[in-house]
């Protein structure tokens, strides 16, 4: 039986309406859930008291094991730690850092004088000249064309301050490698200059050999050089040369 909730009319079976009214009859409730009775709370007795004295052996015994393995663990890794990283090992060195090459040629002996004096050559201003040689036949092989300029009179056939005249001996030297420079003579010319007359060999790459011999890579100069004299200084004004193949 179910009671309607509009009219009242008590049904009777499973009618799907009320008799009455007709309202459909209502859905059954779901079940409320209740929660089940908790268990009764246990209460653990108290534990019996250790009887007084040291400790039986039997409980020490367990511990002594792990005290054991903990050290063993500790030893293995302080010993055996630094071999899991990998083999010894030397630790890298940073890659030198490599010098910058030199912009200019170093002579293999810098403390032997490239030029010398002919033993017949007996004149007091042999040495200063030497010297004066020297400053320009290392400054060609070097690349220093500072050191060359330094030793050329302006009102020679080269100027020094010219930019354009330097930049082309520097082109046409720029493979240049002089060596057995000797001052085989110096005598007087006009006007108190000198004369310096010098034997050397030159060596050049392939296209900067003499104009008559590009091709040629070693050559056999004879030069003479008109000096201005200023003092002990001695400059280039000018020179002529001959030369020959190697």
């Amino acid at each position: 039986m179910w009671v309607c909730i509009d009219c009242g009319e008590r049904n009777t079976g499973t009618p799907d309406e009320c008799a009455v009214c007709h309202r459909p009859r209502p859905a059954p409730r779901a079940a409320i859930w209740e929660p089940p009775e908790p268990p009764p709370l246990w209460i653990p007795e108290p534990a019996d008291p250790e009887p007084n004295g040291p400790p039986a052996r039997s409980r020490l015994i367990p511990a002594l094991p792990i005290a054991v393995l903990i050290a063993a663990l500790v030893t293995a890794a302080v010993m055996g730690g630094p071999r899991l990283l990998g083999p010894d090992r030397p630790a890298p060195r940073a890659a030198p850092i490599p010098s910058a090459a030199p912009t200019t040629p170093i002579l293999e002996d810098d403390t032997v004088d490239l030029v010398t004096v002919a033993a017949a050559v007996t004149d007091p201003r042999a040495g200063d000249v030497a010297d004066m040689l020297e400053t320009y036949f290392t400054g060609i092989n070097e690349r220093d064309y500072r050191a060359v300029a330094g030793v050329l009179d302006p009102a020679g056939e080269i100027d020094p301050a010219d930019a354009r005249q330097m930049a082309a001996f520097a082109e046409g030297t720029s493979t240049t490698r002089d060596s057995d420079v000797v001052l085989v003579r110096l005598a007087e010319a006009a006007s108190g200059r000198l004369r310096a007359e010098v034997t050397f060999r030159s060596e050049q790459k392939d296209g900067h050999g003499p104009p008559e011999r590009l091709d040629e890579t070693c050559t056999r100069w004879r030069a003479v050089y008109v000096l201005s004299t200023a003092g002990n200084t001695y400059r280039m004004l000018r020179g002529d040369a001959t030369n020959e193949p190697c």
